[in-house]
């Protein structure tokens, strides 16, 4: 049987599979909301949980005909130290966004642009609710 070399082989993962891994950590798959406990001392925590609830439902926002169209959300930046919470919210975020959406970290998005390059990416990403 002749041996197998690392060098060989080209492997190749799809574009839909690749998008279908950005996904929040197991660790975070029960986070909502409604679970996220705000330090009374700090009240920007609550303040953060408010905006991004009433993100969530901008995104999920269906404009009627008879309405006039309102602009798209743009996003939200969180700011605060290790162990604030800011992983809690935003996979409650994406919890609560419809689809299409994506979760992921700066390092994730990074390797997914190696891995399908920038048009691909930004093309593939360009229809997501959130990313």
């Amino acid at each position: 049987m002749p041996a197998v070399r690392l060098v060989d082989r080209e492997p190749e993962v799809g574009a839909a599979d690749l998008l279908a891994t950005l996904v929040p950590p197991p660790r975070f798959a029960a986070a909502r909301f409604s679970t996220y406990q705000p330090d009374l001392a700090q009240p920007s925590q609550a303040k953060a949980v408010a905006e991004l609830t009433a993100f969530a439902r901008r995104l999920a926002a269906r404009p009627s005909r008879f309405r006039k169209r309102l602009p798209a959300p743009q996003g939200v930046y969180l700011d605060g130290g290790y162990g604030v919470g800011k992983t809690h919210l935003l996979a409650s975020l994406w919890h609560e966004a419809p689809e299409p959406k994506a979760y992921s970290t700066f390092v994730e998005l990074t390797h997914l642009v190696g891995a399908m390059g920038f048009a691909a990416t930004a093309q593939a990403l360009s229809s997501y609710r959130l990313v």
